[in-house]
């Protein structure tokens, strides 16, 4: 499924006029995770789980762990964008049950994700920046905007050319 820029340049432009963070549209497709540790719920209602700087937006749970994850996400404390998003992926890997590969991609920026059986999708928001968080068996990724480890990590069992990925299944 491809994902524009415009797709994200959307969001952060609604929820700076409005205040709410508008979902990529394959987030509406599945359905929302109930968090349960201290859950506010967001404009569209879904579940979103607030700590240090970090907010994390549950879409979609398929492995049961979403909440896990969330919690992961949310016990990191690091000023570094660099580092964040390491630790997100690993940690996200981890609490996950360390069987499926984990995207994590700065929505802001261009690309094209496709991707086999996700058995998680989150919204990830850390200081001003806006990710995607895809926890999935195998696929494939484009990234057509900046690389680097502010914007964009993964975990798992992958090839990686210049700014294009490929998953392999962990079995």
């Amino acid at each position: 499924m491809r994902r524009p820029t415009a797709l994200a340049t959307l969001a952060l432009t609604a929820l700076a006029f409005t205040g709410t963070a508008v979902l990529p549209a394959h987030a509406a497709e599945r359905p929302a995770a109930v968090s349960s540790v201290a859950p506010q719920a967001d404009a569209s209602g879904k579940a979103a789980i607030q700590g240090k700087g970090v907010t994390v937006t549950v879409s979609a749970d398929k492995l049961g762990s979403g909440n896990a994850v969330a919690e992961a996400l949310r016990g990191i404390n690091t000023d570094d964008r660099g580092s964040f998003v390491q630790q997100a992926v690993e940690k996200a890997f981890n609490a996950s049950g360390g069987r499926h590969n984990v995207m994590l991609f700065n929505l802001s920026q261009g690309y094209d994700d496709r991707f086999s059986n996700v058995k998680i999708y989150a919204n990830v928001k850390w200081g001003n920046v806006y990710y995607g968080l895809w926890i999935f068996e195998n696929g494939e990724f484009t990234n057509t905007g900046d690389g680097g480890w502010i914007n964009w990590g993964m975990y798992g069992w992958f090839e990686r050319n210049g700014g294009h990925v490929k998953f392999n299944r962990s079995w």
